[in-house]
């Protein structure tokens, strides 16, 4: 009789956890229909597209913080003076935050009185704002280790290097995405322990020998170039992943070595998502931010 009463409360327990991180994590998705500027490539207008549909989810499941706002400043350049007008929107004012992909996203493309249309569609997860999420600034730099030295715009052959500080201890993780593969940048290709931890207040110049911060071994660290095997540019993502919990990275495999060159350890686009939603439904402090680059051949 005691066993099946404690049977009885650790199924009810049981029952009430699955619940509770149900209400927590939710299955969101959402369609939107993007006119992309004459300015835009194919891959810009895509990728813009599948951004607003995710926006579109977020708020459509946990409404908005804050209405849109706006903030402008008087620039001049030789004797040209012209307003620069900034609006503050988007998803700084949504009241959830994208956790991860279910599917890839579908996407659609037309031609609507000479203007591309792209409709796409996004399926994934969900969770409301997270009050304990850290704040940290993370900015991709190119050619120079640093900070200065922040762009989105990347040329074949350019050097890539990342500036990361934190207002507290924690452990940081850095992938880039394209479309099929995710590769894992830090923890570096040496490290055994499958984690790199940050001390609080300092500035970290990553993936340089040259700007190795204390405690780090200059030998052990991965300088990376970025490459285009197209003829277009092609554009890939920088997750951010930090915590002050610790976590491991995920199994991951080195790709074979072509021509002399090395790679950073690799997993699939879909294994990753797998992984970052199952590690940010157990650490509710863990941050993942991203940063989209391009990467644009040198014949280009």
């Amino acid at each position: 009789m005691i066993q099946s009463k404690h049977l009885l409360i650790f199924l009810s327990l049981f029952c009430f956890h699955l619940v509770a991180d149900a209400q927590k994590r939710k299955s969101v998705e959402a369609t939107y229909t993007y006119v992309a500027s004459q300015r835009e490539s194919l891959e810009e207008a895509k990728r813009n597209a599948v951004h607003y549909a995710k926006i579109e989810a977020l708020r459509n499941e946990f409404g908005t913080l804050v209405s849109d706002a706006s903030a402008s400043t008087i620039v001049q350049k030789g004797n040209q003076t012209t307003e620069k007008f900034v609006s503050i929107s988007g998803e700084g004012e949504l009241n959830g935050e994208w956790i991860g992909d279910r599917e890839s996203p579908k996407i659609e493309t037309t031609l609507d009185d000479g203007k591309l249309v792209v409709r796409a569609t996004v399926k994934g997860y969900a969770t409301e704002i997270n009050n304990n999420t850290i704040d940290y600034v993370a900015k991709v730099l190119r050619n120079q280790p640093s900070a200065e030295y922040e762009s989105e715009e990347f040329v074949a052959g350019n050097d890539i290097y990342v500036s990361f500080t934190a207002p507290i201890d924690g452990y940081l993780a850095i992938y880039l995405l394209d479309s099929d593969n995710a590769y894992c940048l830090l923890p570096y290709r040496a490290n055994k322990d499958g984690f790199f931890k940050v001390n609080h207040q300092q500035e970290y110049i990553l993936f340089s020998q040259r700007k190795y911060s204390a405690g780090e071994n200059p030998q052990e660290i991965d300088e990376y170039t970025v490459t285009s095997d197209k003829d277009m540019t092609d554009f890939n993502q920088v997750y951010f992943i930090f915590s002050p919990n610790m976590f491991r990275k995920p199994i991951d495999v080195n790709k074979a070595v072509e021509d002399g060159t090395v790679y950073p350890r690799m997993m699939s686009w879909g294994n990753f998502q797998e992984w970052i939603i199952k590690a940010r439904k157990r650490d509710k402090e863990m941050s993942v931010k991203v940063k989209n680059i391009e990467i644009k051949p040198q014949n280009l």
